[in-house]
């Protein structure tokens, strides 16, 4: 099993999904919200439906619109697929490919690692259209990238899921896919001490996104889960509840699943003692309707109802003990780990660990990751139409077959 690096500490904020109704209005309507002391005076009622029984809390679905009204984030950066100038700036370009859409397909020559080892789609979300009965499409604020060769190494990878949330969470979850890569290819540590600078590259990059003047990230937010592989040993920082999961073959010929990050939730006890040791708020789980645990600045449960406890961005809470800090876990590969599994909470929202990897394996042993990404995508999907019918959370994955990088493929 995974091993944890350091001391854990604190959480941070969630997605839309995770965000209260009063944070996701404010966010929507572009304003600040009030300060801490004037959110203390606000009741339940006051805040746009935040309080227990309101009409926001009434479906799944309610809970998880989206209302924002953005402009679809800008297309990657092309110099971010050279990395950053190394020594005398004849860093090599390196091969970095982000999660495609969903149905596109990109020519093999373009892509870090074959499309039968590597596999990795992103599908937008939906959400009621404007008549009964009809869906539109939601700005997809998920992002996913892998990178292949990593810091000047042909032994070194690196795979990541970001899942936004807030008006603003897909400028933030682009800004941390470009930003904690970057950081950590520069990282004199990266080989060296690999959980350090993990921890340090989520830690910056939540730093620099404070000091970017186009994204308001105070209501806004993104999940994080960073996989490095070096060798034969990952390394994955995660922040939020986007998951990492491997997958290993058992001597009866079956697959077991095991856990590679825990989903960082408020009422988690050390997350929930850190939050409360700097005066915020957790909300337990909502049992008549479902709803997670939340993240508060006042026991009237204003703003803004964060569903995780650790993040990049949701810069409202971080005075509250919201933390950008991942939990950082070791995992040297074992002849019989078969493949892992990143993906945001689109896939674990209605599917175990178990199942996914129920899921995978075959199609990945038969047709390859790609294909076995797209069909853990479409059975998502599925579940969520079935579930909640006209809404769908952003759905991300990265699916990849081990143990190639160690020279053993």
């Amino acid at each position: 099993s995974p091993r944890p690096v350091g001391t854990q500490r604190p959480p941070a904020g969630p997605p839309s999904p995770h965000l209260g109704a009063r944070a996701e209005a404010l966010s929507a309507q572009g304003r600040r919200p009030e300060t801490h002391h004037q959110a203390d005076t606000m009741s339940a009622q006051d805040a746009g439906g935040a309080g227990k029984g309101s009409v926001t809390e009434q479906s799944f679905r309610m809970r998880r619109l989206s209302v924002a009204d953005q402009e679809q984030a800008e297309d990657a950066d092309p110099a971010r697929d050279k990395s950053p100038s190394g020594q005398g700036g004849k860093r090599r370009i390196r091969r970095m490919s982000m999660s495609p859409e969903m149905g596109v397909v990109r020519k093999k020559a373009d892509l870090p690692f074959p499309l039968e080892v590597v596999g990795t789609y992103s599908c937008h979300g939906v959400e009621p259209g404007m008549r009964y009965g009809e869906t539109s499409a939601k700005i997809n604020q998920d992002r996913g990238a892998v990178c292949y060769p990593f810091a000047d190494r042909d032994d070194v990878a690196m795979f990541s899921v970001f899942d936004g949330h807030g008006v603003c969470g897909d400028k933030v979850s682009h800004f941390a896919m470009n930003t904690v890569q970057a950081i950590l290819e520069d990282h004199p540590d990266l080989i060296s001490k690999p959980a350090h600078a993990l921890k340090h590259a989520f830690v910056q990059c939540d730093s620099l996104l404070k000091q970017e003047a186009t994204i308001d990230a105070e209501l806004s937010g993104t999940t994080a889960v960073v996989t490095v592989l070096i060798g034969a040993t990952l390394w994955v920082g995660n922040a939020g509840d986007s998951r990492a999961v491997l997958a290993s073959r058992s001597p009866s010929g079956g697959y077991t699943a095991t856990a590679l990050t825990e989903d960082q939730k408020p009422d988690t006890p050390a997350e929930m003692a850190r939050i409360k040791k700097k005066k915020g708020f957790v909300s337990p789980p909502e049992e008549e309707w479902g709803g997670p645990a939340r993240v508060w600045l006042d026991a009237n449960m204003t703003l803004p109802g964060l569903a995780m406890a650790r993040s990049i961005g949701d810069h409202l809470v971080t005075q509250i003990g919201v933390i950008a800090e991942p939990e950082v876990t070791e995992h040297a590969l074992r002849p019989g780990d078969a493949f892992f599994i990143m993906a945001s909470d689109g896939v674990w929202e209605f599917i175990s660990n178990e199942e996914a990897v129920g899921i995978v394996a075959p199609i990945l042993e038969r047709a390859g990751a790609t294909e076995a990404c797209t069909k853990l995508i479409e059975k998502a999907a599925a579940k969520w139409r079935e579930e909640e019918g006209d809404y769908r959370d952003d759905i991300s994955c990265v699916i990849a077959k081990l143990p190639w990088l160690a020279g053993e493929a």
